[in-house]
């Protein structure tokens, strides 16, 4: 996959977003910037650092509310190599590289965090 274009981001998010099993992914507030949005209404900013770095940094979006009551899942920062070792059946791709790193240190801590938010916020 190409990160250093606008349709290799949207393509990387598009995958990530199926193998999260996410609903969609959209194009963010700027080129290097994608989204994946959940059908429950969960939504991951992925920010795509330029090229010669080659991080992607993942923010789970949470309303107003949740910064006002103090919510908060901190950001991760997910490395992507460069490059892969070709006929490598154990390399991964980008989107599953940053598909596992999602479920494995964000997923959990967003719903957590929406559930407290609606302790919060409920009559």
């Amino acid at each position: 996959m190409d990160l250093t274009t606008p349709a290799g981001l949207a393509s990387i998010a598009r995958d990530v977003a199926e193998l999260l099993q996410a609903e969609r992914a959209e194009p963010g507030d700027g080129p290097d910037r994608q989204r994946v949005i959940y059908a429950d209404g969960r939504i991951l900013e992925l920010v795509f650092n330029r090229p010669p770095s080659t991080h992607v940094t993942i923010t789970p979006v949470l309303p107003d509310s949740a910064r006002r009551q103090g919510i908060e899942v901190p950001p991760i920062t997910v490395y992507l190599p460069t490059r892969s070792r070709q006929g490598d059946p154990a390399v991964q791709t980008p989107a599953q590289i940053l598909g596992d790193q999602i479920h494995e240190r964000v997923e959990k801590a967003h719903v957590v965090a929406l559930a407290e938010l609606r302790k919060h916020t409920a009559p």
